[in-house]
């Protein structure tokens, strides 16, 4: 049997740069995936780089610097690795939407981060295909913000995890464990055992249901999301759009990409994925009028782990001396950072004060 330093199981964003960072450190790494690397939740989510709407302060800096990290890998993988910048644009409703709209631009900008206004004859400039209505005069502008072709990045993290040695497996379910005491010693798959000193579970809305069997109780939710999928618009888009009852990006095959909060939800009421796709291209063409051209050529609907305080968890499992998890809603955007930051954990040894506020003892403690 091979014995490995660390075996990290799902090979989401998270997964991969964790995987990625812990071969970098020089350890024998193990990656397993049930399906397909990026196949679950990173291969269905809107995919973009933020630190907007992310509270309180301590979750704002956490994802701001998951960003950074984000530039950085960028430029450390070189080529394209599905990092794409330019910023995005906001606009809201009168009323309480922009006052909250407001509220948010001034808030981020007395931090640092990126957040002014600008003008609607300047956010045409920036996307001539974009139709604001004459009644906004102001639009928002997070210049830092990104999107990333997540399953583009995670084939390249694993393509370079695996050139440095790491033994990437996708296809394989890890059914149960053999555990010692305080330690994991073996994952056990369909065929055999696989053992390791070090195991780190990224395995998203599948968290609680993996954890199980071992005893352990950390609430993280599934919240399903639908995204739909447009042909090539004849005016490109370049960058993330918010308005008011959509979101809208490029997709990495040429398209845009739809969704919508409302539509989320009526998608976990099981509505129908057709016909709330063609809701979302009806309210696209609203602001971005070549998609009255467009057809659907894809509808997504994925499922994203929700923690039960809605923060990221990121640390050893309680209870258990040699493994670690993380559980985040904000994957895309911590991926990077996150993955690194376990890596020297796990593989130097050496804990980041950064995630002292993530750490799953904090649901030990919690009032139930």
């Amino acid at each position: 049997m091979n014995h490995y330093d660390v075996a990290i199981v799902g090979l989401g964003i998270v997964g991969a740069s964790a995987v990625y960072a812990a071969a970098w450190a020089g350890a024998r790494v193990l990656a397993l995936d049930a399906g397909a690397p990026g196949g679950g939740t990173s291969g269905t989510s809107f995919a973009w780089l933020n630190s907007v709407r992310k509270e309180p302060d301590v979750y704002h800096r956490l994802n701001a610097a998951g960003m950074t990290a984000h530039r950085e890998l960028s430029r450390e993988l070189g080529g394209d690795a599905g990092y794409h910048d330019g910023g995005s644009l906001e606009w809201a409703d009168a009323g309480d939407a922009e006052r909250e709209l407001r509220e948010r631009v001034h808030r981020l900008a007395a931090r640092g981060y990126p957040a002014e206004w600008i003008s609607r004859e300047r956010a045409t400039e920036l996307e001539p295909g974009l139709a604001v209505p004459e009644k906004v005069r102001d639009v928002a502008f997070f210049a830092a913000d990104a999107w990333l072709d997540a399953p583009r990045l995670i084939g390249r993290l694993l393509a370079a995890a695996s050139a440095r040695g790491a033994d990437v497996r996708d296809g394989k379910a890890v059914r149960s464990f053999r555990r010692r005491g305080d330690r994991i010693e073996a994952l056990v798959v369909d065929d055999g055992e696989m053992a390791a000193r070090s195991v780190l579970v990224c395995v998203g809305p599948a968290t609680q249901a993996f954890l199980t069997p071992l005893g352990v109780t950390i609430p993280v939710g599934q919240v399903p999301g639908l995204l739909a999928v447009t042909s090539r618009p004849s005016v490109p888009l370049g960058r993330v759009v918010h308005a008011p009852g959509i979101h809208v990006r490029p997709d990495a095959g040429g398209g845009l990409l739809l969704g919508a909060e409302d539509v989320d939800t009526l998608a976990a009421n099981s509505g129908s994925p057709v016909s709330l796709s063609a809701l979302l291209l009806e309210r696209a063409a609203r602001v971005f009028p070549a998609a009255r051209q467009l057809r659907i050529v894809d509808s997504r609907i994925g499922v994203r782990p929700m923690p039960g305080d809605r923060h990221t968890i990121a640390g050893r499992i309680p209870g258990f001396a040699n493994a670690w998890l993380i559980a985040t809603h904000s994957g895309i955007t911590l991926g990077p950072l996150l993955g690194r930051l376990m890596a020297d954990e796990i593989v130097r040894d050496k804990p980041s004060s950064t995630l002292a506020p993530f750490r799953p003892e904090r649901f030990l403690t919690a009032p139930a």
